[in-house]
């Protein structure tokens, strides 16, 4: 078999010419797959592949066009992407440039706006105890809206209309568009930074998600949720939901419904003070005649003052008698005993107690030393016995009966077996009386 003719080619080379194969045959191409091990790099770079039940490729997101996506990717989304492919020469591999991502069966507005709604609201910026109470009666109130168009015609005419007391602060923003977010987030700064703004009305007219995405934005959401002051969101019509309206202390379903829920009209406002004020002269008149019942029946109650005075001198005089009866009482119980402790303090009776007590004294007394006597000689008796049980097995008794104690002399252990020295080892023998230093001159072990 005759081979072709040898070309060589260098890795590089030939990793390059496969480049320019693939990126001539495939300059753009959509494909579907799932996500798995996304990663976003610190540079801002995308990097995870999309597979299927059969395989995978490699894809790589710059920051450039990452930056355009409306949702967040993650592992498990399935999606459809455009891009181009190319080979990555340092690892020999091919994957996918992408350019544009959108989610399989989910628009990716709609997506971004789930997942930010849920990332927001494990934040809490959607909780309750965050809402802030409505004043019921504002005297001025602040209008983040674009300053031309129908609607912040129709909240001002609203609210000339049902209180023309009521001071309005216009602070202009753009509603749609790249630059909206910012302007909105410092309209609602400006406002906060206004001290007699009382309320915010955050509105802007319908139209498709896209028109109102700016209420969907981080930075809205936020500036919505930590302004110092109470805002409406009237976003759209009543259909409308943007995240605004979750931040938000209260959602109105149009701009003019919210002009409405913060003004009352003054008409109804004159007729609820004229209900008061009937209420209020009914309660009135109530209440005078019922003090005018009961002046005249204390009037009726009320006795002559002079007789009053001598009931209570005749009062007097019956409790003054009744004092005196019991003080009577009361001195001749304790001259009855002053007696009896008199007779009982007589010197006769106080010699026979002492008599009694002394006799009493001496036979405890006699009582006691008999029974000290016989506890000491238990005692002693006791002390006597331990004392010779010490002697028995006291080691000093048993020198004393000709034995002895055998010490190592550099360690001090005690030696009780001939195997344990060795010849000319120098030992300390303790004796009954005194201690012998020795020299081992000749052992027996075997005894």
């Amino acid at each position: 078999m005759e081979l072709p003719e040898r070309r060589i080619f260098t890795v590089s080379e030939f990793t390059e010419k496969i480049r320019e194969i693939l990126e001539k045959e495939y300059p753009s191409v959509w494909i579907q797959g799932e996500i798995s091990n996304f990663r976003s790099a610190p540079s801002g770079h995308l990097y995870f592949t999309l597979k299927d039940d059969a395989a995978q490729i490699r894809c790589v997101m710059f920051r450039l066009q990452g930056r355009f996506l409306k949702f967040r990717p993650e592992d498990g989304l399935n999606v459809i992407a455009w891009g181009r492919l190319s080979v990555y020469s340092l690892r020999g591999e091919y994957q996918l440039i992408l350019d544009t991502m959108e989610p399989v069966g989910f628009g990716s507005l709609m997506l971004a706006f789930e997942q930010l709604k849920a990332k927001l609201a494990a934040e809490g910026l959607f909780g309750a105890d965050r809402k802030k109470p409505l004043p019921p009666f504002p005297k001025t109130i602040g209008l983040v809206t674009s300053p031309r168009g129908a609607v912040v015609r129709d909240m001002i005419r609203i609210i000339r209309n049902r209180g023309p007391w009521i001071n309005i602060v216009v602070s202009p923003s753009s509603v749609q568009g790249d630059k909206a977010p910012d302007e909105i987030t410092s309209a609602i700064r400006r406002l906060c930074e206004t001290d007699d703004v009382d309320v915010i009305i955050l509105g802007r007219g319908g139209g498709p998600i896209e028109d109102l995405w700016a209420f969907n934005d981080e930075r809205v959401v936020r500036a919505v949720a930590g302004c110092r002051l109470p805002i409406v969101s009237a976003v759209g019509h009543e259909t409308d939901v943007t995240l605004t309206d979750f931040a938000a202390d209260l959602r109105a379903p149009t701009p003019s419904a919210a002009a409405q829920m913060l003004v009352s009209d003054k008409r109804d406002l004159e007729a609820a003070l004229e209900h008061l004020e009937a209420r209020l002269r009914g309660c009135m008149t109530a209440v005078i005649d019922r003090c005018g019942s009961t002046v005249g029946e204390l009037v009726r109650r009320l006795h002559d003052p002079l007789r009053q005075i001598l009931e209570y001198r005749m009062r007097i005089d019956d409790l003054n008698i009744r004092l005196i009866k019991t003080m009577r009482r009361k001195l001749g119980d304790i001259r009855k005993e002053t007696v009896a402790i008199t007779a009982r303090l007589k010197p006769e009776h106080v010699a026979r107690i002492a008599g009694a007590k002394r006799d009493r004294f001496e036979a405890l007394f006699t009582r006691l030393a008999a029974a000290a006597r016989v506890s000491v000689r238990s005692s002693q008796q006791s002390l006597n016995n331990l004392a010779g049980r010490l002697d028995a097995l006291s080691p000093l008794g048993i020198l004393a009966r000709g034995y002895s104690i055998t010490f190592d002399s550099l360690t001090g252990i005690v030696i009780n077996d001939a195997r344990k020295v060795e010849m000319g080892q120098e030992v300390r023998v303790r004796l009954h009386r005194g201690e012998l230093d020795c020299e081992i001159m000749r052992k027996r072990d075997d005894i």
